[in-house]
Parts: structure tokens; C-alpha cells; sequence
């Protein structure tokens, strides 16, 4: 699954140097442990086109929420998606595909399969997303990189088969989906717990 680039940082001058190796403009998100969801903490600030204003940015997030930083890569727009392994309780690990973004909790549109997932599969599972039809591009937009999109379903497959034991759950939200690929921007992965007898 094709990620944004992000380098942590614990400081103003970490933060700007890994900005200047990504290059501008640059996403700044808060990598405090135990903010699970970062932009309902306010902890992610957007599209920072310089040195000046991660100074700044850098100088908000640290007072509010905690020094530690990812310093991520600009991703340009496209539809949103999450991709996700659920577990249930009898059947295992299971594959979900859903509209993404602030959208994953107002849609509920969301397809789910057992692993392993095929091409054919993962086509079938965004046929039958309402979010899916933003992929093929409407009022003008262009099409999202159907491959990519479905290369990273497949990969969430084969991540679900070999560390699915392992996972309570792993949610990839949001993956933007555009003409040039489909990137994860955000990530969030709970180890299974392990009974002790």
C-alpha cells in the first residue's frame, strides 16, 4: 500500500529540516502516543507552505497537544477511502472497504469480504460502495488510478493473511484516491491482546 512520506520529529528545528526533505507544502500531525484519532484532537494542520508557518503550526500543536510530530508529504486531492481488518469473533480477519475520510461514520457505506482478496474481488467490493462511483470520476473530475485503488485492497489482503492473528484491527483512513495512484495518508493499527492462562 503506497503511504505518504513522514518523518517524525520532537522539535521546531527537526520539524523544518524534515520539511525541507519532503519539501513544501507539508502536512503536520500530532504523533503524541494515545491520540488514537488525530483530527478529532485537532492535531492535524494542513497544507503549511513554508518554514515560517511550521514554526508556527509547530509552536500550536506542541502547546496543545505534546512535542512529538510527523512532518507528512502533501498528498493532492482525490475521493476517500478506508481500507480496514476487522476481526470477528468466529470468522477471523476480515477486509473492509468504505467511503473514507469524515465521511467513514456518515455514510456507513462500507463492502466487507474474508480474505484472501483477488483483483476480481476488490473490483466487486468498490461496484458495490456508492463511494466507488466517485472513482470513475463525475461532473468533470478525472477517474482515480482503478489499479492502484484495487492493488491496495489486494495488499491489505495479503497483510490480513500473514499478521491477521496478530491484529485486533488495522484501519488505513483516509486513502485518497486519485489519477496518479491511491496513498495513505493515516494509519492506525491495534494488536490483538493475547490471553494469558
Amino acid at each position: 500500500i503506497a503511504a505518504a512520506r513522514s518523518d517524525p520529529a520532537a522539535d521546531i528545528d527537526a520539524a523544518i529540516a524534515a520539511a525541507g526533505a519532503i519539501g513544501y507544502p507539508v502536512v503536520l500531525k500530532t504523533a503524541e502516543p494515545g491520540i488514537l484519532h488525530k483530527s478529532d484532537a485537532g492535531g492535524v494542520i494542513l497544507g503549511v507552505r513554508g518554514p515560517a508557518e511550521l514554526a508556527a503550526a509547530y509552536r500550536d500543536l506542541s502547546a496543545r497537544l505534546g512535542p512529538r510530530v510527523l512532518v507528512c508529504e502533501s498528498v493532492p486531492p482525490g475521493t476517500e477511502l478506508a481500507l480496514g481488518i476487522a476481526r470477528d469473533a468466529d470468522l477471523g480477519p476480515l477486509i473492509v472497504v468504505g467511503a473514507g475520510g469524515v465521511l467513514v461514520e456518515l455514510l456507513a457505506d462500507r463492502a466487507v469480504a474474508l480474505p484472501p482478496v483477488d483483483e476480481e474481488q476488490a473490483r466487486r467490493m468498490i461496484g458495490r460502495l456508492r463511494a466507488g462511483r466517485l472513482l470513475a470520476g463525475i461532473r468533470g473530475a478525472p477517474p482515480a488510478d482503478s489499479d492502484a485503488v484495487i492493488r491496495a485492497i489486494t495488499g491489505l489482503s495479503a497483510l490480513a493473511a500473514e499478521l491477521g492473528g496478530e491484529l485486533e484491527a488495522l484501519d488505513v483512513n483516509p486513502l485518497i484516491c486519485g489519477p496518479a495512484g491511491a496513498v495513505a495518508v493515516d494509519a492506525l493499527a491495534i494488536p490483538r491482546k493475547t490471553r494469558r492462562s
